[in-house]
């Protein structure tokens, strides 16, 4: 296995091999912390895992509670899929490349964070493709590894996949369960975590997939960032809206109106699309015809349960204003001061 070099036991065969009494002989002991939260954050259990990592990895998995989780996929039948939070090959897998790619000299455990209805695994280090977006193209490859003897003997061990192909693999996982796709979290220096979710987000989501259960998964990626209401390129929204799979504007975007009808969604399309430009201007002028004349702020409230949800409350203060505007400068409606003279009032 490569393990010893002229005749000199190496640190990756005392990482993976080592008798838990050797860590003495490392200036930062490697250790696995599992750690379990409340659904209000507060730590209600938590062990630590040492050396030899060969088998801390069962030992911690094990500590996970990897209940049974139910939901309705589609609206074809009336029974729900039965499936465990988590996949067994996913943690598998994203436990290890936290062993394989740790940077042991900063002196940081790996945690396996578990809450309500998520995980959350972290290794000290840095990612270093930079994002997760090019690990999910089949041909990508790592500019070199943190430790190419211990990630070569793993390999080898048959704990990671080669190739790069791991972190890829626990995606196309996730979208066969139907489920979101695993969050990688960059932000924190010298640090890499990943946050793995073990029940559905939006059933609309679960939905599409489960109706193309071969779209790619490059448009899958961008899908899960629209539900979970992240933003997008334009140009990643612009591919997503050619096949129809997605109306709205950066970033309030929502299922276009072919999926929705498809899910049977119609009604969540309508509140997410709302209505033209002259029903609301007709709202506007019947309002105005039954009160004579009203504050701008009138119209909000008449309107703003009536606007696209998709819509934050103050875009939705902007369409208002643009719709009393354009009735004005059409000569439908005028504008007069308050006796107090602060505000405009709308009238004929």
């Amino acid at each position: 296995m490569h393990l010893i070099i002229d005749g000199e036991i190496t640190n990756a065969a005392m990482v993976l091999l080592g008798k838990s009494s050797s860590e003495i002989l490392f200036d930062f002991p490697p250790k696995i912390m599992w750690r379990l939260h409340s659904s209000k954050g507060e730590l209600l259990d938590s062990q630590i895992f040492t050396i030899p990592f060969i088998l801390a990895v069962d030992a911690a998995y094990k500590k996970v509670r990897n209940l049974t989780y139910k939901y309705m996929p589609s609206q074809i039948s009336l029974f729900p899929t039965e499936t465990q939070q988590y996949d067994t090959w996913t943690l598998r897998e994203l436990i290890n490349n936290c062993i394989a790619h740790q940077d042991y000299e900063l002196g940081m455990r790996i945690y396996i964070d578990e809450l309500e209805d998520h995980l959350i695994i972290s290794n000290a280090g840095k990612f270093l493709p930079g994002s997760i977006k090019p690990v999910l193209d089949p041909a990508c490859a790592p500019p070199y590894y943190k430790n190419p003897l211990l990630d070569n003997t793993m390999v080898n061990f048959r704990m990671i996949e080669t190739a790069s192909s791991g972190i890829r693999r626990v995606y196309s996982i996730q979208q066969k369960k139907l489920f979101p796709l695993p969050d990688y979290d960059l932000t924190e220096y010298n640090k890499v975590k990943v946050k793995i979710y073990g029940r559905v987000l939006d059933e609309k989501y679960t939905q599409l997939l489960f109706k193309n259960p071969n779209m790619d998964l490059e448009t899958v990626f961008l899908l899960d960032k629209v539900q979970k209401h992240e933003k997008i390129s334009k140009i990643d929204a612009a591919k997503l809206r050619k096949r129809k799979l997605i109306e709205g504007r950066v970033p309030n975007l929502y299922i276009a109106a072919s999926v929705a009808e498809s899910l049977g969604q119609k009604a969540e399309y309508v509140k997410n699309k709302g209505f033209t430009e002259k029903y609301y201007q007709d709202l506007i002028i019947k309002y105005l015809t039954q009160w004579k004349k009203e504050k701008k702020s009138d119209f909000i409230r008449l309107l703003k349960d009536k606007l696209p949800d998709s819509l934050t409350a103050h875009q939705k203060d902007i369409k208002v204003k643009y719709y009393l505007q354009t009735l004005r400068r059409e000569g439908k409606i005028i504008t007069q001061p308050t006796p107090s003279g602060k505000k405009v009032e709308f009238g004929f």
